[in-house]
């Protein structure tokens, strides 16, 4: 039977598909909106294999395990079913981000110390699943969201190793993504968490060299490569103890990598404090190389070593682009081979962040002011910098002399100035509140194209936190039962109302004075990770743990 669908298709009478956002081997991914909890979700419809009745009950289990996954770096599962109509489909959180790739693709080269703070994120997203003996087999710039935030997301764990338990049931194939192949799996061997530590070890070094460590014209070719070569050295300009995390993470026999991802993670964040300070900015790159492989999806079957390789093109889906119009989504950019992008932009609180590190964006070249008798020209050079806890202050070029006013969007609403006027105050916010934002001019032949142009690009910032009670610490996580797990904390004030506790995607509170919260209702085997703050009429505390890359972290037992 032929299984079709489109925009405006209901899944299991509550998933309505919307807008179509990526393809890849696996299947095609779809923003959707729950009609049950009214929200906005991914949704994936998988591919499932001719001739292997299995294969649901094989993903079924699969997605079952990464819902008790709760972690900042990791993608939500809502659900999965089986449509009459679209076939086998997967429920996702809807992620606001870019992917990496894309990212790579306005800039071959990261720094250092970006590269490291995106490595530690990832390394310990994998180390979450790992513990539940879950691999992710195709880590990649693909799979790597940037949130605006700058904080890292690893999607579509767990459908490499679905799609990869079929095929070794019927054919001993491997799936995989050659550019980011273990010499293991390219061999024939089972994929492992150090496989995924490798495959993050090639990232690693793809954002500092601005190349591959290995290329050929052919994805066998790769693959040997990754097996019997040594990677070129890295440029110069990266520290020796960048250098040094790399290296392990290569390392041809398992054994000698990072023992855990955990592991890897602690030593990418020791590496930024041995080596010397740098902002966070794009290292200036050479020439991307591309190697031009097969269709996407396309399964090659590969003699290599003893066993077959099965191995995937690593390009990342591409996105229509979006047509300039009367309204723009929120922020929002391609997500990868999962699949999940940007939301609607709208004033998202901090306190549903988790860890984060700046990914830069180049800036738009000056447009040369004009006069024209249509639509005003475009504005440049949008700029957004808090200047108060309740205010972000937005400025901008203005490029055009027959306008006859601006319109500021965050997404979900605007504000509009007069002509001639080249900064707005965007007021009434909360403290430590995150938004992005656009401008365009606009007269009476119609408005002008947004700027930033990009669907993906927008400029933002954070409210200040203004003068709010003194932060807590000595935050602990502990397990109370299969279900909660008890967090406690020293009060460090004697002006806060209440504290917010968070784990990266949601947000509990508590009264004054308290020092515990027990969060409840978890699935046994869940790993969580956990910040607090204290909250007042002035404003908010910095979060405890401090660091950006630090959370309390605990995991339920599974009896």
């Amino acid at each position: 039977m032929t299984r079709m669908t489109g925009s405006g298709t209901v899944l299991a009478g509550r998933y309505e598909i919307g807008q179509h956002i990526a393809s890849g081997g696996m299947g095609d991914v779809w923003q959707g909106h729950d009609r049950v909890l009214g929200r906005t979700v991914a949704v994936k419809l998988l591919r499932a294999p001719t001739g292997d009745p299995s294969f649901i009950d094989r993903f079924r289990t699969e997605a079952r395990t990464m819902a008790t996954i709760s972690h900042p770096g990791v993608v939500d599962v809502y659900d999965f079913g089986d449509d009459p109509t679209a076939g086998v489909y997967l429920v996702m959180k809807y992620i606001e981000g870019e992917s990496l790739a894309r990212t790579l693709d306005r800039s071959p080269r990261l720094s250092a110390e970006t590269t490291m703070r995106l490595v530690a994120e990832a390394a310990l997203a994998l180390h979450a699943a790992h513990e539940k003996g879950v691999t992710h087999r195709d880590v990649k710039p693909a799979n790597l969201l940037i949130r605006p935030d700058g904080s890292t997301v690893l999607t579509d764990f767990g459908i490499a190793r679905s799609a990869t338990s079929t095929h070794e049931t019927s054919m001993g194939l491997l799936l995989g993504t050659a550019s980011y192949i273990a010499p293991e799996r390219a061999a024939g061997e089972p994929a492992t968490a150090q496989s995924d530590i490798y495959s993050l070890g090639v990232v690693a070094y793809r954002c500092l060299a601005g190349d591959l460590p290995f290329t050929g014209e052919s994805m066998l070719q790769i693959a040997l490569r990754h097996a019997h070569d040594e990677p070129p050295p890295l440029p110069s300009d990266v520290p020796p103890a960048v250098r040094s995390v790399v290296a392990r993470a290569l390392a041809k026999n398992p054994t000698d990598r990072w023992p855990s991802g955990a592991a890897l993670a602690a030593a990418a964040r020791e590496a930024l404090t041995a080596s010397p300070t740098e902002p966070l900015t794009v290292v200036p790159g050479r020439g991307r190389r591309r190697v031009i492989v097969a269709a996407a999806g396309a399964v090659l079957l590969l003699a290599a070593a003893a066993a077959t390789v099965a191995l995937l093109p690593g390009g990342d889906p591409q996105t229509p682009a979006h047509a300039a119009g009367t309204t723009e989504p929120g922020p929002s950019a391609a997500g990868g081979a999962a699949g999940l992008t940007g939301a609607p932009g709208s004033p998202a609180a901090s306190a549903t962040r988790g860890p984060s590190t700046a990914v830069p964006t180049p800036p738009s070249p000056p447009p040369s002011r004009v006069s024209v008798a249509g639509a005003p020209a475009v504005p440049s050079k949008l700029t957004a910098t808090p200047i108060s806890s309740t205010t972000i202050r937005l400025r901008w070029t203005d490029a055009s002399s027959n306008e006859t006013g601006f319109s500021v969007l965050n997404g979900a609403a605007s504000r509009d100035t007069a002509a001639n006027a080249t900064t707005l105050d965007w007021d009434g916010l909360a403290p430590d509140t995150y938004m992005c934002f656009k401008v365009r001019a606009f007269n009476a032949a119609g408005p002008s194209a947004y700027h930033p142009a990009g669907q993906q690009d927008w400029v933002c910032a954070t409210s200040l936190a203004g003068q709010g009670p003194a932060a807590p610490s000595n935050l602990t996580a502990t397990p109370t039962g299969p279900t909660a797990i008890r967090l406690q904390w020293t009060d460090n004030s004697t002006d806060e109302t209440g504290f917010t506790v968070i784990d990266g995607s949601r947000s509990r509170t508590t009264g004054a004075n308290s020092t515990s919260l027990t969060w409840d209702g978890l699935t046994p085997g869940t790993y969580m990770c956990f910040k607090v703050r204290a909250s007042g009429p002035a404003g908010v505390s910095p979060y405890s743990p401090p660091g950006q890359q630090d959370w309390a972290c605990a995991t339920t037992p599974t009896a």
